[in-house]
Parts: structure tokens; C-alpha cells; sequence
């Protein structure tokens, strides 16, 4: 298979990738991209900490917990969520894209406090309302049972599933916990360890043989609904303190819908004059150009739309700016072809060379960028991590579009169109 037509499958591979969600979207009458609270609205929630011992909650502490909600309800990054502090017991959220309260507040208002107990030889029923401390009815009945691990052993969790294709939690457990819970199932094989969620049994099984390496499963008749959101949880850790849901309402967007009309509109007619200005300036390699980077517009658009990253006004302003970035890889590219044409070198040959000599200017001006972005990334919240997210995704989709893409393009176009003035 020659080089051309594995990168021509290269290409119509990557297009599809991005394409397949956006079209599954529509089809099911959702927008491509999920917009922000700026651009389309979501939903608000005021929360309120309640420490158990009814003292004023400890700012650290109210630092955790602001954590831990962020990482609940945007564990990936990519919502662009608001959430911050009113007064000393206060936090507001805000959730682009969302118009549901009710889901927002099943995954924040859980404490999702996970235990592993020794049970010895008792097995548990799933929804047994597990009280260590011992009741009056019960007597003393559970608190000879041990604690063995909690959530904050846990390295990670996600959604599997089990021998019975149900959804279940894969779980792996930090180092020292690891060791400890393999000497544990070694000692206890024929026993049962009985998995708590917030006091309820969710699961009681038997120990059958030493389990080493850290690695386990929580398996309890859940739905993919409800794994994909413990696991999401457990991810984030439980909650300091417990949080009180004063208020919960749908807001509209931050903008009217008037500008935001008149700014779609704006962004349209900048692309088409950028467009049209290539064209007349590089000929036939401009109207290349405007493909690939209409390519590069489907891409970020259908990459968006398949991770399901929230578009606000810094993501736009990082998305303009990587169409930027693109055109400027362009240009340098046509540049130096034209040089290498008027120096006397063959179509061939002076496209080879110009692609070798322009894309170590294009390297350096996009890794500097991206750089920048992960910075952004690391020490952002918010905004400004949307801002970063858009801006490396548009980097590496730009350095796909205006490198790979236009090179095959003119490639297959300089064995079929040979008149040199055509190209600039």
C-alpha cells in the first residue's frame, strides 16, 4: 500500500471518529456541543456545610469540600463548572449545560462513605442498615465487626462489568493498603467481607482466595447509571462534611440570545474572509488550505461533541485562536514552496523542501503554545482550564490539519496539476 493512500485512510479514519457522535446527537435532537452557562444556561445550586457537632465549619476543611464537589460533578475537567464560596458555610455551583437539579444534587449530596468490613462468618443482605455502633433492638450485633479499609484507601474506580456482563466497580488499592489486603484475604479465605456504602451493605462475599496486587471488584446489582456515578464518587473521596441543599433552580444564559446570534454570526464571517484572503494570495494552495482547515473545524467541533466538553466564551476564544495557529502553519508552508519554486526546483521537489524546512518553525511556534496550555491546565480552574483544554486540543487538531492534511492534499494535486503558477 503506498504512502498517499495510507495517508488518505489516516485521514477519512479521523474524520469518522469525529463525525460519528456528532450525527448520533442530532439524530437524538441534542446540540453537537454542550454550551456553557454564558451560552445557553444550566442549573444553579446553593449548598450550605453542616458539621455534625453544629460548629462553624473549618476553612480547610471547607477547601476539601469544595474539592471534592468539583471533582464529583466534573471529574474529566471539561464542564466548565462555577463553584465558589458564599460567606464561610456557603458554596454556589453552577452547571453549564444541565437542566436537570435533581441529578446534580443525587451526585453531590451523597457522602458515598465506602468501608470494607471483616464480618468473619456472617453474611450481609444488600440494604442492611449496618450500625457499628449498636442499637438498642440490636444490641451490640455489629460492633464486634472490624473495619478493614475505607474510600480513602482507594487508588482509582471506574465502571466494568462482571462474569455476568452487570455493570460492577473496579477498584485499585494504593500500595500500603494493597499489601495489607492480600495478607488480609490470605488469612480470612472462607470468610466474607461484607462492602459498605454510607452504613448499607451493597455486598457480602466470601473470600475464596488471597487476592494480591491490589486490584478488586464491587459487584451489587447496580445500573450503569448508578456504577458510572459511585465510581465517580469514590473518585472524588467522601465528604468532610455534610452538605445541605438550600436552594436548586434552571438559569438561563449570561448573555442575551441577541449577542450571541450577533457573535456566531461575526465568527462566520471572519472564517470566510480568512478563507477567501488565502485563496487569493496562495491560488490553488489556499483553496487546500481552506479545506483542511474546514476539516480542522469538524474536528474540533466532532472531538468536542465525542468527550463531551462543555463550549463557553474562553473555549471560543481558544478555539479562534487555534484556527490562528492553523492558518499561520499555512502560510509558512506556501511561503517557503514559493521560495523554493522561484529558486528553480521542480513541484515535487520544492513542495518536499518546503515542508522539511517549514515544519520546525511550525513545531516550535505550536509546542511553545502548548506548553503555555498545560500550565494553564495544571494551576486553572474553571474558565481558564476550559481555556486551556479547547486551546491543546485545537493545537494538535491545527498541526494534524495544516501539516498532515495539507500535504496529502497537495500532494496528490501537484501529479495532476503541474502548472507552477498555480501555486503561488
Amino acid at each position: 500500500m503506498s504512502r498517499q493512500v495510507t495517508n488518505w485512510l489516516i485521514i477519512v479514519a479521523v474524520l469518522a471518529v469525529a463525525v460519528i457522535n456528532p450525527i448520533y446527537r442530532l439524530q437524538k435532537g441534542e446540540p453537537i456541543v454542550t454550551e456553557g452557562l454564558d451560552l445557553r444556561g444550566g442549573v444553579e445550586v446553593l449548598l450550605r456545610a453542616v458539621p455534625e457537632d453544629g460548629s462553624e465549619p473549618d476553612p480547610k476543611d471547607m477547601d476539601s469540600v469544595k474539592a471534592v464537589v468539583r471533582n464529583r460533578v466534573d471529574p474529566q475537567g471539561q464542564k466548565e463548572i462555577y463553584l465558589t464560596s458564599v460567606g464561610t458555610d456557603r458554596l454556589l455551583l453552577q452547571v453549564p449545560g444541565e437542566s436537570d437539579p435533581d441529578s446534580v444534587i443525587s451526585v453531590i449530596g451523597e457522602t458515598a462513605y465506602l468501608e470494607f468490613i471483616n464480618t468473619g462468618n456472617q453474611s450481609m443482605s444488600r440494604g442492611t442498615d449496618f450500625n457499628k455502633e449498636g442499637t438498642k433492638d440490636r444490641k451490640d450485633e455489629y460492633a464486634k465487626y472490624e473495619q478493614i479499609f475505607d474510600g480513602s484507601d482507594l487508588q482509582s474506580a471506574s465502571v466494568g462489568f462482571d462474569q455476568m456482563n452487570k455493570p460492577c466497580i473496579n477498584f485499585e488499592l494504593k500500595q500500603d493498603a494493597a499489601e495489607e489486603f492480600g495478607s488480609f484475604t490470605n488469612n480470612h479465605i472462607g470468610q466474607y467481607l461484607t462492602v459498605l456504602l454510607d452504613g448499607l451493605v451493597i455486598t457480602s462475599p466470601s473470600i475464596n482466595s488471597a487476592i494480591w496486587g491490589g486490584s478488586g471488584q464491587i459487584t451489587g446489582e447496580f445500573s450503569q447509571e448508578e456504577a458510572h456515578k459511585l465510581a465517580t464518587q469514590l473518585n472524588a473521596g467522601a465528604l468532610p462534611i455534610p452538605l445541605e441543599i438550600l436552594q436548586s433552580s434552571v438559569v438561563g444564559p449570561t448573555l442575551g440570545q441577541a449577542s450571541i446570534d450577533k457573535s456566531y454570526r461575526a465568527g462566520l464571517l471572519g472564517f470566510l474572509i480568512v478563507l477567501a484572503l488565502v485563496i487569493v494570495f496562495y491560488r490553488l494552495p489556499g483553496v487546500v488550505a481552506s479545506v483542511a482547515l474546514a476539516t480542522y473545524v469538524v474536528l474540533v467541533l466532532g472531538y468536542f461533541s465525542l468527550f463531551n466538553a462543555t463550549m463557553t466564551l474562553p473555549g471560543i476564544a481558544a478555539f479562534i485562536l487555534s484556527i490562528g495557529m492553523a492558518i499561520d502553519g499555512n502560510v509558512i508552508i506556501f511561503e517557503r514552496l514559493k521560495e523554493e519554486l522561484r529558486w528553480g526546483k521542480t513541484l515535487r521537489a520544492a513542495l518536499e523542501a518546503a515542508f522539511a524546512r517549514a515544519w520546525v518553525a511550525i513545531i516550535d511556534g505550536n509546542a511553545t503554545t502548548f506548553i503555555g496550555a498545560v500550565v494553564l491546565f495544571w494551576f486553572g480552574s474553571g474558565p481558564v482550564k476550559g481555556f486551556a483544554i479547547t486551546l491543546a486540543l485545537g493545537i494538535i487538531l491545527s498541526l494534524f490539519s495544516a501539516v498532515f492534511v495539507t500535504r496529502t492534499m497537495l500532494e496528490a494535486l501537484s501529479s495532476a496539476v503541474r502548472n507552477e503558477k498555480l501555486y503561488g
